[in-house]
């Protein structure tokens, strides 16, 4: 006898990456930009390589900090707008399919500033997975070089962790970036799909089987891949 999902669990689960997917930003590199200026471009050439596989996460995080210096100001600044910078259709994507999926976001960047557009899409708190900023005094120092998702392949095992507590049909994870590829290697229940509205990188778009440019055209994905009488159109 198959087991029996408790009253508020969904069937399906979509993981969703938050930079460059369900933010059209960067968000370490758009502080940067904000608090830094002369050292965008290196930064951005930094962020590119490590979401394109040619660099490894943990190696570009601590490139990136090594450049910056932030405040907590800075990052309450951010908070405060960052809601204004979610891609455009999410919102209504997430009304439209949350009776069918249990949603989490999985992210290489920081809890701090996700939880407000999490807040916004519905998306539990405890279903929010991202690095912590460390602080000295109203100075950013560092972040938890302890937490999974600062290390490299810390994505596929906050997956691990989330599908041992949980059973679901269908599982997507959706995302621009290698380390969001890199899920699927690791787990073949995990269906990719790579997202390229902002940043469409060449060696995820090689390796995925599913690509999608717009919102529109990955929301209807999910619809009709858990409801297969639907019709894509």
């Amino acid at each position: 006898m198959p087991m029996k999902l408790p009253e508020n669990h969904k069937r399906n689960c979509a993981i969703f990456d938050f930079d460059s997917t369900i933010v059209s930003i960067e968000t370490l590199d758009f502080l940067i930009a904000k608090t830094a200026k002369d050292q965008k471009e290196v930064i951005e050439k930094i962020t590119n390589l490590a979401m394109s596989g040619k660099m490894t996460f943990a190696e570009s995080l601590k490139t990136r900090f090594s450049h910056i210096k932030l405040t907590k100001s800075d990052i309450e600044e951010l908070k405060s707008e960052i809601c204004n910078y979610i891609t455009v259709g999410f919102l209504e994507g997430f009304n439209k399919i949350e009776q069918d999926f249990d949603f989490y976001i999985i992210s290489g960047g920081f809890l701090e500033i996700i939880y407000p557009v999490a807040e916004k899409l519905r998306v539990k708190k405890e279903n929010c997975f991202a690095n912590n900023f460390v602080y000295k005094e109203n100075k950013i120092i560092g972040f938890d070089e302890t937490n999974t998702l600062s290390q490299n392949g810390g994505k596929p095992k906050i997956v691990e962790q989330i599908l041992s507590k949980n059973s679901y049909n269908r599982i997507f994870m959706i995302g621009d970036g290698y380390t969001d590829l890199e899920v699927t290697k690791v787990n073949d229940k995990v269906t990719f799909c790579g997202f390229g509205m902002h940043a469409a990188r060449d060696s995820v778009i090689k390796e995925a089987k599913n690509f999608f440019y717009s919102v529109d055209e990955l929301i209807k994905f999910l619809e009709c891949a858990c409801n297969p009488d639907k019709e894509l159109g």
